[in-house]
């Protein structure tokens, strides 16, 4: 409920959702210079002016729940959100960007065509470069910055620092980009070692992994920690995994699929 006497309510529209003293005035039926006394009374640092008409240009998308869905499936892998307004101040920080390197050129034209089809656009063109540690040409891409990043950015990186989100659900197409980004399918050779899948995230914390471990398990699915805090998926349960996730989207990654 809208209460501009509480100054917790009061300091999260304002710093937190980047609300303008007018946008919040309208939420509250009073005037703005009634908030703007507000902020006052409670030593809430009030914006200049540059950076109020920065937030006011920010980019905007409407995100689509499968648009979160892949979006947090990239996360899980290679894909990182990272915001560029350095200005001294944590309030210009109201936007993110889409950031993702691989040495698919053809995975690299996938990620630009999604991203577009959720609204979030291109910057630039995709950057070619020669990879000396692989022996390799590899691609980048960026995104323009947009609000709506920024709120999944602050979920994924809550201290500057990449985390997985407590609430986040593995849903099929979660998984699925998850598992391009950072998935292998383990097959040996031998006829007595049997498949199996490992799903490396040795980036992310200890509690991190056994979250993930968890809501696996959750999904009928024998999952266990690896080596280096990566996650391993049972040869009994690679079947249902592939079928969760469903099809492949893409020709350079379909060896992932290919038991």
């Amino acid at each position: 409920m809208a209460n501009h006497n509480n100054k917790e309510w009061l300091y999260n529209k304002y710093i937190n959702e980047k609300l303008s003293q007018t946008e919040i005035a309208k939420l509250c039926n009073v005037s703005r210079w009634t908030i703007n006394d507000k902020l006052e009374k409670n030593n809430i640092q009030k914006r200049t002016i540059s950076e109020s008409v920065y937030i006011k240009r920010a980019n905007h998308c409407n995100l689509s729940q499968e648009a979160i869905e892949w979006i947090n499936g990239e996360l899980l892998g290679d894909g990182c959100l990272t915001t560029t307004e350095k200005r001294g101040r944590k309030s210009y920080n109201v936007s993110a960007l889409f950031r993702y390197g691989s040495k698919y050129k053809e995975y690299i034209e996938y990620i630009a065509k999604t991203l577009d089809s959720f609204g979030i656009k291109q910057s630039g063109k995709i950057i070619e470069y020669y990879n000396k540690r692989q022996n390799t040409y590899c691609y980048k891409y960026n995104s323009h910055s947009y609000k709506e990043l920024f709120d999944i950015y602050k979920k994924w990186y809550p201290n500057g620092k990449k985390i997985v989100p407590k609430d986040i659900e593995l849903t099929p197409l979660t998984c699925r980009q998850w598992y391009i980004g950072d998935g292998s399918l383990i097959q040996r050779g031998n006829r007595n070692i049997k498949p199996f899948i490992v799903l490396c995230t040795m980036g992310f914390l200890f509690e991190d992994v056994n979250r993930l471990i968890s809501k696996l398990n959750n999904l009928g699915l024998k999952a266990t920690r690896y080596t280096k805090n990566t996650i391993y998926i049972s040869a009994y349960s690679i079947k249902s995994f592939l079928n969760y996730i469903k099809k492949c989207p893409i020709d350079c990654y379909q060896y992932k699929w290919a038991i």
